[in-house]
Formats: C-alpha cells, structure tokens, sequence
C-alpha cells in the first residue's frame, strides 16, 4: 500500500514538475486569440457582448468593482474593469516573449523621453517610426491606449496613448 502512494506521488510530482510542454494550453471554446480579441472589445461593451465575442462566460473575479477575467490559457487572460462605469477598462496578461520584434530599434528611446518631459507632441504614428515597428495594444480604455513593442533581449517599452489627441502620455519600460 506504500509503495503505491509513492508511486501514485511520484507521479503526480513529475507531471506537476515537467507540464504538459512548454506551449499555453489554449481552451478549445476561445473565439479569438489574445491580441485579436483586445483589438475586438471595446470599452463600451457590455460583459454579454464580451462573453460572445471572446466565446465563453468569464469569471466575475470581484463583485464590488464589478472585474471580470477569461482565461484563454495558463498565461494569457483579459481582465475587464467596470469600476462604477458602465465604460471598462481592459488589459490583457500575456507573455511578454510572443511579442519579441528583431525589428523593434530603441535607439531613441531617452530622446523619446526626454521630449515627453519637455512637451513636445508624440503620437503613436511617431512611435512607430522610432520604434522602427507597429506596437501591440495591451490594454485600453475609454480615455487611452496601451501599446508595447518588445525587443529580441527582452528589452520592452509600453506607451499609454490619450484617445482624445492621440498623444503619448507615458513611456515605461526597460530597454537593456
């Protein structure tokens, strides 16, 4: 009797310790893919309009600020925010790594900042040109924009873009 336990232990440890692989497990029941699906939603959707256009109920994570979560995989979710709004606020949680660009150039990066700091207008079209590359929205909102742009080193910058003048308002990240 034991000797079953342990084995019965052993291999539960193994599985817990190798995965299955290395790959997200993506649910079968998901209508789109993480970045098409943020691209999809917007903030004046309502969750049974989310729940049909991601193509599963998600989980009201908490009541009061009225947060919901689907999980589209073991790394990857939308998070939706309510708040006291009927506007949401959305992001999404991926890995950083599938967003790697060979492409992507930081070489003006504390110009970029610098510039922010003095005032000077930077639109998400100048982004793209510095950046030598599009970004990927990550989260948006009524009032802004999140977009990211993630170099082969796992240097990364994300800027928060104002929807109303398509100005960038934030530049955070870490370029290496």
């Amino acid at each position: 009797m034991n000797k079953k336990i342990l084995v019965i232990n052993l291999l539960f440890f193994l599985i817990i310790v190798t995965g299955c692989n290395k790959e997200s497990i993506v649910k079968n029941d998901s209508n789109c893919k993480i970045f098409d699906c943020i691209n999809q939603i917007e903030p004046e959707n309502t969750v049974d309009q989310i729940n049909e256009i991601i193509g599963f109920k998600g989980d009201l994570i908490d009541k009061k600020y009225k947060i919901y979560n689907w999980s589209l995989s073991d790394k990857e979710s939308i998070q939706i925010a309510y708040y006291s709004s009927d506007k949401s606020q959305i992001k999404i949680k991926y890995n950083r790594k599938d967003l790697a660009d060979k492409k992507v150039n930081f070489s003006k990066h504390e110009q970029i900042k610098e510039n922010l700091k003095k005032g000077v207008k930077i639109t998400y079209d100048d982004l793209k040109k510095y950046f030598k590359t599009n970004g990927t929205m990550v989260a948006k909102s009524s009032m802004s924009k999140k977009y990211a742009w993630v170099s082969e080193n796992g240097s990364y910058l994300i800027a928060t873009i104002n929807t109303n003048n398509n100005r960038c308002t934030l530049l955070t990240g870490k370029v290496k």
